[in-house]
This record gives C-alpha cells, structure tokens and sequence, in this order.
C-alpha cells in the first residue's frame, strides 16, 4: 500500500494547481452570482444544478485527459513503474473523485445559501414550509445524490480511461488513425450498452432485489406528495447496481491489462 499512497501523492501533486483554480472559479463565480441576483435568489438553482452536472463528468473527463497524455508524451514512465497499472489508475480515480466531491461540497455551500438567504423561502413558513425543512429535504435528497453521482462517474471514468488507452495502445497499429479504437470504445460505452440494457436477457438477469427509497423529510415540504409523489418510493433493483459494479470493475480491469501487456513505447 505504501507504493500505492505514493502514486497518489504523485497525482496530487500533479493535479493541485489545476483543482486549486477551478475551483477558486467556482468558488468567485459562485459568489458574483449571488451578488448579481441578491434579489432574486432563486435564479441561482440553475446554475447550481448545471454544477453538479459538471461535477458528474469531471472523473471521466480527468481519466481520459491525464491517461491519455501520460501514456502518449511519457509512456516509458507507465511501463517501467515497479508498480502494476492498477495502481496507477486508481491513484488517478481517487484523485479525480477527490476534486468531484470538493466541487459538490462547493455547490452545496451555494445551495444551503440560496435557502437561507432568500425571502421568498423564508416566508413560506407561515405555510408550513420554513426554510430548516427544506434543507432537510435538500439534505437528504442530496446524499442519495452524490451516492449516485459518485456510483455513475465512477463508471463513465471506467469507460474513459478504457478509451484512452485503446487509442494510445493502438498507434503502431491503426497509425494516425489510431483514434477510431477510441471512438469504437466510446461507441461501445454508449450505443452498445444503450443495446444491452435494454434487452430481455439483460432485464432477466438484472431485476432481482428490488427495493424503495422513501424521501422521510418529503412530508414535512410536501405533505401531499409523500405518498402520490413517485419520489416518495423510487424503486431501484440491487441486480443493476451489482451488474454496474462488476462491469467497471472489469472495464478498468481490461485498461490496466492492456496497459501491462499491449501498450508500446
């Protein structure tokens, strides 16, 4: 493990600067936001979900970036390191999953403020709905959220990272045109799993273990809804995420197998 921790003090010394200043962009942005419409807090939950969107592709985005231009400008340091690819890969995915939660953490900030902070909210107490309720309700749906979130970068950064090692792995192959291997991973990731996801055999053996997320704090924002409201019991099946699991795992099996073996200085 110790060369494993030192692989991560590598990537985070790499990736510092850059995650400093996103996000102290975000952090700025977030704030001029918010003077611009003090008036009109609500405005700001559009940009704030667009956030979290960001926050959702950044691993991915991270993978394909940082694996990409190591293994194509300093392939030679990947295929000498005493430590197997593995390692090396989810240092990366640490690292990146890092930054994801940090740019959260920022959008909630920004969030629990707009709910606080606007009048409008603050007024709907006399009906009932005072601004502490709705931070639980925001609360609690934001944990299943970023449970999700984390779940799902995960795997996109699993397919990325695929994505560019195929296309730096298959340059003495396909030459120039070695990027078709990463559009036939990306290809595969999208349309093909689109495919399968929606076949019979995939339904059959997934839909197994079904369970109800009930929202506790729903009935305290919207009493009427905790109990019509179809995200007063999202159902969710334990063979699908089972099936996501195993499938990045083995997605980012095959990357550091190719690493290790077909990957060419």
């Amino acid at each position: 493990m110790r060369g494993w921790f030192i692989l991560l003090k590598k990537e985070y010394r790499m990736a510092r600067t850059s995650a400093f200043v996103l996000l102290a962009m975000l952090i700025i942005a977030g704030l001029w936001v918010l003077y611009l419409n003090r008036g009109n807090m609500g405005i700001i939950l559009a940009p704030a979900s667009l956030l979290i969107i960001f926050g959702l592709f950044y691993p991915a985005l991270f993978m394909l970036k940082s694996v990409y231009s190591e293994l194509k400008n300093t392939p030679h340091l990947w295929l000498h390191c005493p430590q197997p690819a593995w390692m090396l890969l989810s240092a990366k995915l640490v690292m990146a999953v890092g930054v994801m939660l940090a740019i959260l953490a920022v959008d909630a900030v920004f969030v629990y403020t707009i709910i606080f902070s606007t009048p409008e909210i603050n007024a709907m107490g006399k009906t009932g709905i005072s601004a502490g309720n709705l931070a639980l309700f925001v609360t609690e749906v934001g944990v299943y959220v970023t449970i999700a979130i984390i779940g799902v970068s995960i795997y996109m950064a699993a397919w990325s990272s695929l994505m560019a090692v195929a296309t730096v792995g298959s340059r003495h192959v396909l030459g120039r045109f070695n990027w078709l291997a990463g559009l036939g991973v990306f290809l595969i990731a999208t349309w093909g799993m689109g495919k399968l996801h929606s076949s019979w055999l995939y339904k059959t053996l997934t839909k197994w273990g079904g369970f109800k997320i009930k929202l506790l704090s729903l009935n305290k924002v919207l009493p009427a809804a905790a109990n019509d409201n179809p995200f007063g019991g999202l159902e969710l099946y334990a063979g699908e995420i089972f099936a996501i699991l195993i499938a990045t795992v083995s997605i980012f099996a095959l990357s550091s197998w190719l690493i290790d073996n077909k990957v060419e200085v």
